[in-house]
């Protein structure tokens, strides 16, 4: 599966109020299910890193590009 695959179904998945991006809660979710016992501590900067533009949630390309830097 590729990343964009991936970040497609992440997406759909955690994006539950289907507004088109990931919010602050919606991510904690994703990060929890991501990184499992560090997520908690870790939701925090990963969530401020990869919200480039500052307007409080993750767009699908800001995810894309967190699934990629994460990867890595």
């Amino acid at each position: 599966m590729q990343i964009k695959d991936w970040a497609d179904e992440l997406f759909e998945v955690f994006d539950e109020d289907k507004d088109g991006v990931i919010n602050r809660s919606e991510f904690v979710e994703l990060i929890d299910c991501l990184l499992k016992e560090k997520g908690i501590r870790m939701c925090e900067t990963i969530f401020h890193k990869f919200d480039k533009n500052h307007d409080n949630s993750i767009s699908k390309d800001e995810l894309i590009e967190m699934l990629i830097d994460l990867a890595l």
